[in-house]
């Protein structure tokens, strides 16, 4: 017999698929997708390029490599991990059956539609699982279910490139309070998809408790600081004259993403324990 927590773990996955299946219909493959539907393009191209550095990076060049990216999306960091490491074995899972026909098309690689925190144990293990802004959409028992699940399938010597929001951020994308239409924008860019950040520390001990162990972090310290006047920019200004301060400003964050400064998104490596 199902319990009410069961009941409501199923809900909440419901109501994600709904969301995320409507949110792929209305914005395809465009980045606005899956990354802040409601901030300039130049701006979502910033924080794709850094995602897609950092994984790449992270990345190591076996002869032989299989890599699981969840919440794939239509693909969007799929494609240049194929595009660097040809003929490795990449599998893309993502909870919109929309998404999973785009990321076939644009990858040519196989894609299932399920949920982080329902993978079956069938799929295997992997090198390395990407997952990228999903478990800020999940909580309770469904996200205790979805860290164990990434854990389970990562190979002895695997690693899980974990990419969230962090709290530190959302005071700079939103002034602090002080600019409530700023704040709004955030919330609205999240009204279908019901995201949120995720407190200092809060990551890692998630996945201490479940066996895991954090091996590194990286962060946008530089973007995170002025991300309002980035955005006011990027609104106001053509795109190409503001991508010689966005690479200004990717240079810096490389420089400092290690340390622990504020950040609106932070990556982690994960392994293991």
């Amino acid at each position: 017999m199902a319990t009410s927590e069961d009941v409501k773990s199923e809900n909440q996955t419901e109501q994600n698929r709904n969301a995320w299946e409507t949110r792929s219909k209305l914005l395809g493959t465009s980045l606005k997708s899956v990354l802040f539907e409601g901030l300039p393009n130049v701006v979502n191209e910033h924080i794709h390029r850094w995602h897609k550095n950092l994984i790449l990076t992270l990345i190591e060049n076996k002869q032989k490599l299989s890599v699981l990216d969840v919440g794939c999306g239509y693909g969007r960091l799929s494609i240049p991990i194929i595009e660097k490491f040809p003929g490795i074995t990449v599998v893309g899972i993502d909870i919109s059956d929309h998404f999973i026909k785009l990321y076939k098309n644009g990858t040519g690689h196989p894609a299932f539609v399920t949920a982080v925190e329902n993978i079956p144990a069938t799929f295997g293990t992997f090198d390395y699982i990407i997952c990228v802004t999903v478990l800020m959409y999940l909580e309770g028992e469904n996200l205790k279910k979805a860290i164990c699940n990434l854990l389970f399938h990562l190979n002895p010597a695997g690693k899980l490139i974990l990419i969230e929001p962090h709290e530190s951020g959302t005071l700079f994308q939103t002034g602090f309070g002080i600019l409530p239409w700023v704040k709004g924008k955030v919330l609205r860019d999240f009204a279908l998809t019901r995201g949120r950040s995720f407190r200092m520390n809060e990551i890692k001990s998630l996945f201490i408790d479940a066996g895991g162990r954090v091996l590194g972090e990286y962060r946008l310290p530089i973007t995170s600081l002025f991300i309002l006047p980035l955005t006011l920019l990027g609104r106001l200004l053509p795109t190409r004259l503001v991508e010689g301060l966005y690479r200004t400003v990717s240079i810096l964050d490389a420089l400092l993403g290690k340390f622990k400064l504020p950040s609106i998104h932070v990556a982690y490596l994960i392994e293991r324990g």
